[in-house]
C-alpha cells in the first residue's frame, strides 16, 4: 500500500506534542536569530527562529515568543535571512557528462555529482523532464538526500515520442514500470528537421498518463501547439512560447485549466552563447562550480563553430519574445514556475537556475515573484507542495541562508552562507564572494 505524503508531518507533530507536554526540545534544532521568509507571505520575518525537529519544519517562531523553547540543539544564524530551498521544475539529470552524452555520463556516480552541485548553488530540488538512465531512477529510489547533501530528485524518465494513438498507449504503459513522477512528450519540429508529434496522439499519451494518476509535460516552442496541449489537459507547458505572441485565446485557456510554464530562457542563451567567449565565464560564483577543463572546450575554436547556424540564430531572436510572453502570461495570473532545461551539454547545473532568476528580474518580474516562482510556485506546479516549497509546518526543513536580503536584488540569492536539506547542513557552498 502507497503510503500518503502527509503521513511523515503527522507523525512529526505527533511527535512533537508529545514533546511539548513534557516541556522537553532536547531532540529539536533551532536556529535563530533571523530574518526568514516562510514562501507564501508578502514580507520577511525579523528577529525569528526555525525549529526544526527530525528534518521537518515545526514552527517559525519570535525570538521574543515568552514561550521560546528552550533546550534545543541552537544554530545561531547572526541575522542572516532565511528562504525556502529552491527548486527547479524543469531540469536535466545524468544526461551528460561535461560535453559529452550517452553510457559514459549515465552513472549513479554522475547522477549523484550532479545533485551534489545543484545543491551547493541553493537548488534543493530537481523536476528531471526526461531521457534520464536508469541510474537516475535508481538514485532517485535508494537514497537518503538529506544524509548524502544531493537534492532532491523527481523525473520522467524517457521522453515518449509515438506516433500512433496506439504506441502512446503502449508507451505510456512500458514507462508506468518505472514508476515516473511525470511523462514528458515533445510537440516540435525541430526547426522542420522532424515530424511533429499528431494531436491526436498527444492527446492519446495525456490520456494514458491520467488513467495512471501521471501529469505530462510538454516541449513546445508554438503557440499552436501550447494551445493544444492545453485544450487536450496536458499539466505543463515546459517552454516559452516562442514563434508569435500568446494571445487571450491561450491566456484563457491557461487559467481555466490551472496550467503551470517553465519559461527556460537560459535554454535559449546555450543555444548561442557559446559562439564566443561567455561573460560569466569570469564569474567567482558561476566558477566555484564549473570544471575548469569544460570551459577550456567551450573556448575551442572548432567547439565555438557549433553555437552557431540556423537554431542558434532562430533562438537568439526569439529569446525576446520568449521573454515578453512569460510576461503576458505572469502578468494575466498565471503561475510561472522557474525551470531552466539545465543538464545537457554546457547547460551548468546550479549556476544557469541563477542566470535563469537573473533574466526573469531583467524582463520585468520583481524580487518576491521570482522567489515565489522558484520556491512555492514551482512546489505546487509540480506537486510537490505536500513536503517542499515553504516553510510551513510538517514540510522538510530545505532552505537557504543568505548574507544579503533577497528582496532587494535576486542577485543576493547568490551570497549564500549556507545550504539545508533536511535540516542537514552543506557544507561547502557556492559563494558570489
Amino acid at each position: 500500500m502507497k503510503i500518503p505524503k502527509i503521513l511523515p508531518a503527522i507523525i512529526t507533530f505527533l511527535l512533537f506534542f508529545l514533546s511539548c507536554s513534557s516541556k522537553t526540545f532536547d531532540d529539536h534544532i533551532i536556529f535563530t536569530n533571523a530574518t526568514i521568509w516562510d514562501g507564501y507571505s508578502l514580507t520577511m520575518q525579523p528577529n525569528s527562529a526555525l525549529l526544526t525537529y527530525e528534518g521537518r519544519i515545526i514552527d517559525i517562531i519570535d525570538m521574543n515568543d515568552p514561550d521560546f523553547p528552550e533546550g534545543a540543539i541552537t544554530v545561531d544564524l547572526e541575522n542572516r535571512f532565511v528562504v525556502p530551498g529552491l527548486i527547479n521544475a524543469h531540469g536535466h539529470v545524468g544526461m551528460a557528462k561535461g560535453l559529452q552524452t550517452g553510457t559514459a555520463a549515465h552513472t549513479v556516480e554522475n547522477v549523484k555529482e550532479q545533485l551534489a552541485l545543484y545543491a551547493r548553488y541553493g537548488i534543493t530540488t530537481v523536476v528531471s523532464l526526461g531521457d534520464e538512465p536508469q541510474a537516475a531512477f535508481d538514485v532517485r529510489d535508494n537514497t537518503d538526500f538529506a544524509s548524502e547533501g544531493l537534492a532532491r530528485l523527481f523525473m520522467s524518465g524517457p521522453v515518449l515520442s509515438p506516433s500512433t494513438p496506439e504506441e502512446a498507449v503502449n508507451a505510456v504503459g512500458n514507462l508506468m514500470q518505472q514508476h515516473p513522477d511525470w511523462v514528458k512528450i515533445r510537440v516540435d519540429d525541430g526547426l522542420g528537421t522532424r515530424e511533429k508529434m499528431l494531436p491526436e496522439v498527444y492527446a492519446a499519451v495525456i490520456e494514458a498518463s491520467h488513467s495512471h494518476g501521471v501529469p505530462l509535460a510538454a516541449h513546445i516552442v508554438t503557440l499552436e501547439d501550447a494551445k493544444g496541449i492545453v485544450e487536450f489537459n496536458g499539466d505543463l507547458i515546459a517552454h516559452s512560447v516562442r514563434d508569435m505572441p500568446v494571445d487571450r485565446e491561450f491566456i484563457d485557456m491557461m487559467l481555466d485549466s490551472d496550467v503551470c510554464i517553465t519559461p527556460t530562457l537560459t535554454r535559449e542563451v546555450s543555444v548561442y552563447i557559446y559562439s564566443e567567449r561567455p561573460a560569466f565565464f569570469d564569474d567567482p560564483f558561476f566558477l566555484s562550480g564549473a570544471d575548469p577543463e569544460i570551459l577550456e572546450q567551450l573556448t575551442d575554436p572548432e567547439i565555438q563553430q557549433r553555437y552557431t547556424g540556423r537554431a542558434a540564430n532562430y533562438f537568439r531572436e526569439a529569446l525576446p519574445l520568449a521573454k515578453a510572453n512569460m510576461m503576458a502570461l505572469h502578468n494575466a495570473g498565471i503561475r510561472v514556475a522557474l525551470g531552466t532545461d539545465s543538464g545537457p551539454p554546457a547547460r551548468f547545473h546550479g549556476y544557469f537556475e541563477h542566470l535563469e532568476m537573473e533574466m526573469m528580474q531583467n524582463a520585468g518580474m520583481n524580487p518576491i515573484e521570482i522567489l515565489t516562482s522558484a520556491t512555492r510556485y514551482a512546489a505546487e506546479c509540480m506537486n510537490l507542495d505536500d513536503d517542499i516549497g515553504t516553510l510551513e509546518p510538517g514540510k522538510w526543513a530545505d532552505f537557504v541562508v543568505l548574507n544579503e536580503n533577497p528582496f532587494d536584488d535576486i542577485q543576493n540569492l547568490r551570497n549564500i552562507h549556507r545550504v539545508y536539506i533536511g535540516g542537514n547542513a552543506i557544507q561547502q557552498v557556492a559563494s558570489q564572494y
